[in-house]
């Protein structure tokens, strides 16, 4: 019979002993770490990344979630909230050289004189010049949401845009059974619950079972024991919304080299 890695995971975790730390159990060649900005009080917490990848692929993925282009960019290596060591120029090189690990920050100086995210630009909405339309001429436009959800109140008299936006359409062709990848960190998984959660929130809900014990739950819910499916083992599962679930051809991970014989896994 064929070894999933749920299976290869619990073989490890007895071999190995290991202490039930979160990132314990993760592929070795893959970190999951924060990126932090000189400029920006935004915390993008545990991106993952692979320790082959070249730094300027850690760059470019950088300036994508800041702003910040590579040229202007100083990384700082950081844990504990201490800076430990500072990323070279030569961009080459991958990201394992610099003995980055899981939990560990990477802190983005914007030496741009001219950023524009400096004080505040990117996250200060007051200094955003804005089109104000009065609420008169508003009201007398057609199309525009406040119409849309005045012809939809009066259908149903119970209609509000709050509750719209937490409709079943949010999840809207995730099905159970179906292989996907959860943001953030793009952790992989299958749907094992499609609907409404009442004890978690308002609205629908996608229930997955990870590959890796990188969720928050194992598919009960903690305030009242309801089980809502069976994610194998704690922190295995999560309950997700549907915009945070991508849907599509995501095989699970291969970890069968973790448990090769080596210095490091003794």
């Amino acid at each position: 019979a064929q070894i999933n890695n749920q299976d290869m995971l619990a073989l490890k975790g007895y071999i190995m002993a290991q202490d039930g730390h979160k990132y314990a159990q993760l592929h070795k060649d893959t970190c999951m770490i924060d990126i932090t900005h000189s400029n920006l009080v935004q915390r993008h917490i545990e991106l993952r990344f692979d320790k082959h990848e070249k730094i300027e692929e850690l760059k470019f993925r950088i300036h994508r979630q800041t702003g910040t282009p590579p040229d202007y960019q100083k990384l700082l290596i950081k844990q504990g909230g201490q800076v430990i060591g500072e990323i070279g120029k030569d961009d080459s090189k991958m990201i394992g050289f610099y003995g980055i690990e899981s939990g560990m920050e990477i802190h983005c100086v914007d030496l741009n004189p001219y950023s524009a995210s400096a004080n505040g630009g990117y996250e200060d909405v007051s200094k955003i010049q804005k089109y104000k339309m009065s609420d008169e001429e508003y009201e007398k436009r057609k199309g525009t949401l406040r119409d849309w959800a005045k012809k939809q109140k009066e259908k149903d008299a119970n209609f509000t845009l709050e509750n719209y936006a937490l409709v079943a359409d949010t999840v809207a062709g995730i099905e159970v059974g179906d292989r996907c990848e959860v943001s953030p960190g793009a952790r992989r998984g299958t749907v094992m619950y499609v609907g409404e959660i009442e004890e978690v929130g308002a609205g629908h809900w996608v229930g997955v079972k990870f590959d890796e014990p990188v969720g928050m739950t194992n598919g009960t819910v903690k305030k009242s024991g309801k089980v809502v499916f069976d994610a194998g083992g704690d922190n295995m599962g999560g309950f997700c919304r549907g915009k945070n679930v991508k849907i599509g051809d995501f095989p699970e991970r291969d970890l069968m080299d973790e448990l090769e014989d080596s210095e490091d896994e003794l």
